[in-house]
């Protein structure tokens, strides 16, 4: 299961859900057959996707036996899954963040920085690295500053500016 979003509110008097995405790009939301949600028991009840659609900068939802605003209302807060992101077929240089974290990073030299405890989402994403010790170090991920991502060998590659480290 991979999360994707956070049903934020409901939309309409219908029954449709927002849904924040958590997954970027975002776009693969519009495409989704079914959904996962899983209410604060950890119990996970999958729904069938009637139509979805991108709405500012969260996604409209209809799912399949939710016709109410007083029944959304119920599923804000709750977090969304799908159970299987093989429908995606990702470009060149794009990446889950999934597929990011846990691996080894290391400066063009060879020295090893840390681990990706997690990828911050924003303008740029940011890896955030947590060292030896613990501490947590910032990467922008562009281009420029990690050149190389290998998922077969779990390395990332950087090449840091001045300050970074």
């Amino acid at each position: 299961m991979f999360l994707v979003g956070t049903i934020v509110g409901t939309f309409g008097n219908k029954g449709d859900i927002k849904i924040n995405p958590l997954i970027s790009p975002d776009g693969y939301l519009a495409m989704v057959k079914s959904i996962v949600v899983e209410d604060s028991d950890c119990r996970k009840q999958e729904f069938k996707v009637l139509r979805a659609r991108k709405h500012k900068n969260v996604y409209l939802f209809a799912l399949e036996g939710i016709d109410d605003m007083n029944v959304a209302e119920n599923l804000s807060g709750l977090s969304v899954y799908l159970p299987t992101l093989d429908f995606i077929e990702l470009q060149e240089n794009e990446y889950f963040y999934h597929q990011l974290e846990g691996l080894n990073v290391y400066t063009a030299d060879g020295s090893l920085i840390g681990i990706v405890d997690h990828i911050m989402k924003g303008g740029n994403d940011i890896l955030v690295i947590k060292d030896e010790n613990g501490k947590e170090i910032m990467i922008p991920f562009v281009d420029e500053i990690v050149p190389e991502v290998n998922l077969k060998e779990k390395t990332i590659t950087v090449n840091p500016i001045d300050g970074l480290l």
